[in-house]
């Protein structure tokens, strides 16, 4: 894995997060001028437009489009990530305090790492388990650690909703090799039509012109855009890693909260802005390097050549066909159906797709 990609990984990691979490706090100001389920309908139809806009001015040919073979995969991570989690979290949010549904929700990234660790089979050494510890527990901190009031079946609600988010990230970092684009646009379009249309069906408020304008807005950056980056970041670092950058959305929240909308600062702020730069900096810092072997593979995706010396993985002869229209003598990117021979090497890596190896 070229340390350009690392690097690249890491960034779209942080930014999902930064949307992410601005958005949360935004939401949270229109919170009572519709339903639940008008409001998310919207903040998925603004991913939407959002996706769909970007598709046009982004070339999408040096990626490999979502096949047949992966439309299980999208429909259920469409159904969890876009249906049951956001439903889920509703009916929990009604019954709980705000400061344990915080708490609680904490446990998405803690069913990301576990499913990506036991059964993704990525790695993540002492450094990358001191960093999740660390944005894990400010996150926590921020949440004010307190299940106060909490009850069995808003707590299960809850449960259930980060659940299905920590399976909606690792399926989605199973298809991260597909067309980013592609799969955050159905994932948009499968939660946010299916939405909108029961809010209609059942009667449910929608809230008025300019705060719909205003929802598309945020859920064009807050989950559009951020879902892509998200992907990109899925695909370059794994689920692990992508769970542990994804965990200082809650801080972006609170700053967000703290520098635009004039809420008060508290000392939980300060203590965990230091914990969660500690953890992103030991991440961002993590070299992980050693002897490994690959086996044989074929699959398809985005990857690039270049003649001077490029990735050691992806050295593979080409049909015609394949390098029509491509300068060859100069450094290029295409997708197309490849086998990978076998190789051992050493170098840094994280968990991606070509890392699933022992330790």
């Amino acid at each position: 894995m070229a340390w350009s990609s690392l690097r690249r990984g890491q960034l779209a990691g942080l930014a999902a997060a930064v949307l992410f979490g601005i958005s949360a706090p935004l939401i949270s100001t229109v919170t009572g001028s519709g339903s639940a389920l008008s409001i998310a309908g919207l903040l998925y139809g603004g991913a939407t437009l959002a996706l769909l806009t970007v598709r046009l001015f982004r070339d999408t040919e040096a990626e490999t489009s979502v096949g047949r073979q992966d439309w299980p995969a999208l429909a259920a991570l469409t159904l969890l990530g876009g249906v049951v989690g956001p439903v889920a979290l509703v009916m929990g949010l009604a019954r709980l305090p705000a400061a344990s549904s915080s708490l609680l929700l904490n446990l998405e990234a803690v069913f990301t790492l576990a499913i990506a660790v036991l059964l993704g089979r990525e790695h993540l050494g002492r450094r990358g388990l001191l960093s999740a510890g660390l944005t894990i527990a400010a996150a926590v901190l921020l949440s004010e650690g307190s299940l106060s009031g909490a009850n069995a079946g808003g707590s299960a609600l809850i449960a259930l909703a980060t659940l299905a988010w920590g399976i909606d990230n690792n399926l989605s970092q199973s298809l991260s090799l597909r067309n980013p684009i592609q799969i955050a646009t159905c994932k948009a379009a499968g939660a946010s039509l299916p939405m909108l249309a029961l809010a209609l069906l059942l009667g449910h408020p929608f809230p008025a012109l300019p705060v719909m304008l205003a929802l598309l807005a945020i859920g064009a950056l807050g989950y559009g855009i951020s879902i892509w980056l998200d992907l990109l970041a899925l695909r370059d670092l794994g689920a692990a890693r992508e769970a542990v950058l994804f965990s200082t959305a809650p801080f972006v929240g609170a700053l967000f909260s703290l520098v635009i909308l004039r809420e008060a600062f508290t000392p939980q702020l300060l203590v965990a802005a230091g914990l969660m730069a500690a953890g992103v900096l030991l991440l961002l810092l993590e070299q992980h390097s050693h002897w490994h072997r690959h086996d044989v593979l074929r699959h398809a995706h985005r990857h690039r050549h270049d003649p001077l010396g490029g990735d050691p993985h992806h050295e593979h002869r080409h049909q015609p066909e394949e390098l029509e229209g491509v300068a060859a003598d100069q450094p290029f990117w295409h997708a197309h159906e490849h086998c990978h021979g076998e190789l051992e090497h050493a170098h840094p890596h994280v968990s991606d797709t070509h890392h699933r190896h022992r330790h």
